[in-house]
């Protein structure tokens, strides 16, 4: 499923959106936000990272991939001028990226997700391998909330051996994006200033509208939910600060 809606440099970027379930109204909205090349629409709730081997198939002249999650707003505008040959993704937004300890007091879904991470690592070509070693420590898990992340063409074929070597393996998503990213490169390479200003709000306040943490400076900003019509009506009058020309959308 795809939307041919491509402005002036966009690029060839595919939009891989992450979605729980949705009503037709909704989607209809998702759609009407796409911007760049093409979007698909992931419905599954599961290792959805494993599904985009097939995405990079589908659009094999793509200049790169970039994925969002549900509720994550993408400002556009402000990355046309980002790396587009480096990785994306959220380790410099303390919300979403973290380090936690592995020892005796964790907790065991992390014991547990740290030893299948470990399975896997020791499986890896040698040059993930000594990437993803060089990138943390034996008694470290990386965790991401990973709603959004780039994926250039350059690393696919690393990407897509990830995700087969992951397998049916019960890695969160949390977990096995970041596993996948320190694997194919240095933290060191990635853009980290492409999405260092994500707006990330793990708890909105109640007394505050759903568009009150909105900036239209902001890479991205999270989260934003689009229920209906009206709502898709607000939020593009709030991005149209940053592109006027999305009021041609409303």
């Amino acid at each position: 499923m795809r939307l041919s809606l491509r402005p002036a440099n966009s690029g060839t970027i595919i939009w891989s959106i992450g979605s729980g379930p949705v009503e037709e109204d909704r989607r209809r909205t998702c759609w009407r936000l796409v911007v760049l090349r093409a979007c698909v629409l992931l419905l599954e709730q599961r290792g959805r990272e494993r599904h985009l081997p097939r995405i990079f198939q589908q659009f094999d002249n793509a200049e790169g991939f970039l994925f969002l999650q549900d509720s994550m707003v993408l400002n556009y505008w402000n990355l046309l001028q980002a790396d587009k040959s480096r990785l994306w993704i959220t380790n410099k937004v303390p919300q979403s990226w973290a380090s936690v300890s592995i020892n005796s007091k964790s907790s065991e879904w992390f014991v547990k997700q740290a030893a299948m991470v470990k399975k896997v690592v020791d499986t890896l070509p040698v040059h993930l391998q000594v990437s993803y070693k060089k990138g943390t420590s034996e008694d470290e898990l990386i965790i991401c909330s990973s709603e959004i992340f780039y994926v250039p063409r350059r690393f696919v074929g690393d990407f897509t051996d990830l995700a087969e070597l992951v397998g049916d393996l019960n890695i969160h998503h949390n977990v096995a994006v970041p596993l996948f990213f320190i694997a194919m490169d240095s933290e060191q390479n990635f853009d980290s200033d492409a999405l260092a200003r994500v707006v990330y709000e793990k708890e909105l306040p109640s007394n505050g509208s759903a568009l009150s943490h909105y900036r239209a400076k902001a890479p991205a900003v999270y989260p934003l939910k689009v229920q209906n019509e009206p709502d898709f009506i607000k939020l593009v009058q709030v991005m149209a600060s940053g592109d006027p020309l999305l009021m041609e959308l409303v």
